[in-house]
């Protein structure tokens, strides 16, 4: 795939000569039109486009009929017109395979690149507004001062308001640990100014944390029994959400006792000298300890502290292996088995009772084990699994939420305003008419939707997610957010297994796809197969029709009633 786009770029690059003096005779030779030419690539972009513009622009989706707007790349010639269009809305956030390399091509050419996904906030899961976006003008996190007199740091006394839940807290800590929380509130909202407080044992009055002003708290154990709560606030710092206090519990078990100091217990000179054991040398051969099996009889069992109820692609993640029993060994090893993995892998780089590395892996197992001076396994933990969930945060399937489709569109309306002035009023009045039909149609989806109790789908990809948030359905994705994630064996073997669960009767193909998987797990759970559109594109069968957005998400809808419950 990147061969095959980096020979596109290369001819691209070369024919752009063609595409710019072709540009500057049209804008040389008089002024014949004043018309502009947008291209989009997912088909709501173009819809939006055509709503608010009319006729005054002409714009047309760089996709063809029944593609897949995941792994569809488009030739040397149709770049070549792109780069002769005066604008490019694309959505980005991992959505169209080609946008990205083509976006950057175009950056030197007369052409206005206007990325969706830029907009972050609208791509995140409680970050969505029913009737307005806010943009960055309108409330500026990092420069508003947070002052006392802003709002009440001790008191919080603002009466009725939401609940957050705090992850991440680990049963104890030992001094010097550090503490990763993650606050979410339980109802969806737009606001994102934090504050983490501390109260000490003895104290009287909360104190705020000075630097944390994000969903993330990150700090050290240092007081034992200290608490540390959460409060979400308002645009005018009143508080939208708090949670309860949660308490770190320091448990040094002896640590200080029992020959962890400099002195007592060297930890590069105990006695595992390099001809011995030599941590970064030695290899890991299996005739030193097998790291795969540990088939060594009755061993001492370990805690593993800190593990996050869930992590986010790229978040730290920071454990502690605690043996059951005390003991004066420290020379531990952790090891890794993924998913489809057989075998487990040591961990290189990580020779103590604390673990630091990335979330990646979806599933993955970790655990710890402890060995004494021959190599013997002392002691070893269970494994703990590392649930990665995005929240949707790069969830590219954004226009399927028709609330959020109005906040895209007045983007758009912004931008063409901008390309074209002088049909601001006419952009304007479009762009009303058009939030009325969308908030209509997700009054129709809430109308019906609400009144199902089993909202269990199960689907080809993960394009659905926004309605989970919004409506209550529940995806059950063979694919990934791509269509070019292809699941495991495992993977295809869960989704027949929340079938039955759920009592499923229907599987639901997609308009742009040949459903491969999903006729494999059709046959095998013998449910009856309907389409639903993810809208990335239209057919031709749909542009025939005259299908636009409301229509086809209308006929979702009808889809949707009959496979719920």
């Amino acid at each position: 795939m990147k061969s095959i786009k980096s020979v596109l770029i290369l001819l691209f690059m070369g024919l752009l000569i063609v595409g710019c003096s072709s540009k500057e005779e049209e804008s040389s030779s008089s002024e014949q039109s004043s018309d502009l030419t947008i291209y989009t690539t997912v088909y709501p972009l173009q819809y939006i486009v055509e709503e608010i513009a009319g006729d005054t622009i002409t714009v047309n989706s760089v996709f063809p009929p029944g593609a897949d707007g995941h792994t569809y790349e488009p030739t040397s010639k149709e770049m070549t017109e792109f780069a002769k269009s005066d604008a490019f809305i694309y959505i980005g956030e991992g959505m169209e395979a080609f946008a990205e390399s083509i976006a950057g091509a175009l950056e030197t050419q007369d052409v206005k690149l206007i990325e969706i996904g830029k907009h972050e906030k609208l791509f995140q899961k409680g970050a969505h507004s029913h009737n307005h976006a806010h943009g960055d003008d309108d409330h500026d996190h990092d420069s508003h001062g947070h002052e006392e007199d802003d709002h009440d740091h001790d008191g919080h006394d603002h009466g009725d308001v939401g609940s957050v839940e705090i992850d991440g807290l680990a049963d104890h800590y030992h001094t010097g640990d550090e503490i990763h929380l993650t606050a979410t509130p339980t109802e969806a909202t737009d606001h994102d100014h934090w504050h983490w407080f501390t109260l000490d044992p003895d104290a009287e009055e909360w104190e705020v944390v000075e630097g944390q002003s994000t969903d993330h708290f990150e700090g050290e154990a240092t007081v034992s029994d200290q608490q540390i709560k959460a409060v979400l606030y308002g645009d005018d710092h009143d508080v939208v959400a708090e949670s309860e206090p949660i308490t770190i519990h320091i448990d040094d078990h002896g640590h200080d006792d029992h020959a962890h100091g400099d002195d007592d217990h060297d930890h590069d000179s105990h006695g595992h000298e390099e001809d011995d054991h030599d941590h970064d040398a030695h290899g890991h051969e299996e005739d030193d300890h097998d790291h795969g099996a540990h088939a060594h009889g009755d061993v001492g069992s370990v805690e593993i502290e800190g593990l996050a109820g869930h992590y986010h692609t790229g978040d730290e993640i920071h454990l502690t292996a605690t043996p059951a029993e005390a003991t004066d060994h420290d020379h531990w090893h952790w090891f890794t088995l993924d998913p489809d993995g057989e075998d487990w892998e040591v961990v290189e780089g990580q020779a103590t009772d604390h673990f630091e590395g990335e979330a990646t892996v979806a599933d993955q197992q970790i655990k710890a084990v402890l060995y004494g001076d021959d190599h013997d396994v002392i002691a070893e933990s269970e494994p703990v699994t590392i649930a990665i969930d995005d929240h949707s945060e790069h969830d590219p399937h954004i226009w399927t939420d028709p609330l959020r489709v109005v906040q895209v569109a007045e983007i758009v309306k912004e931008e063409l305003i901008a390309l074209n002035p002088s049909e601001e009023d006419l952009y304007n009045e479009n762009f009303e008419a058009l939030k009325e039909k969308l908030i209509a149609l997700d009054e129709k989806f809430t109308n019906l939707l609400e009144q199902k109790e089993n909202k269990y789908i199960i689907v080809p990809h993960a394009a659905f997610g926004y309605w989970e948030e919004r409506y209550g359905i529940e995806q059950i994705a063979i694919s990934g957010l791509s269509t070019e994630e292809e699941p495991s064996q495992k993977a295809l073997v869960e989704v027949m297994t929340a079938a039955d669960e759920h009592d499923i009767e229907y599987i639901l193909y997609e308009q742009n796809s040949e459903n491969r998987l999903s006729k494999v797990i059709q046959d095998e759970i013998g449910a009856e197969a309907l389409t639903i559109h993810n809208l990335e594109v239209r057919t031709e069968e749909d542009i025939e029709n005259e299908k636009d957005y409301i229509s086809l998400m209308e006929e979702n809808l009808e889809i949707l009633d009959k496979v719920t419950k």
